[in-house]
């Protein structure tokens, strides 16, 4: 995510191929890793869910931090409705 007044500012925002493409290359390069999803979950349909049939396992969620909309019970919800374990 480009964010003014930091060093990338000025870079192009990533498809939302793009993001899933690094996703599922980091996990082939790296099945053991926790791949955990951010901010980045804006740019993407339904709040990342490609992205965590992708290979990403976990997001960062809460009142901070995270994508405008994004709940912590709407997160909970998309996980367990994918059969992801959610830990409350």
């Amino acid at each position: 995510m480009p964010i003014p007044g930091t060093p990338l500012q000025d870079l192009p925002v990533l498809t939302e191929d793009e993001i899933l493409r690094t996703i599922a290359f980091f996990r082939y390069i790296n099945p053991e890793a926790n791949i955990r999803l951010a901010a980045g979950r804006k740019l993407m349909e339904n709040n990342g869910e490609r992205a965590f049939k992708s290979g990403a396992s976990a997001s960062i969620t809460g009142n901070m931090l995270t994508t405008a909309g994004s709940t912590i019970a709407g997160d909970r919800k998309l996980l367990k409705e994918m059969g992801r374990e959610v830990i409350e």
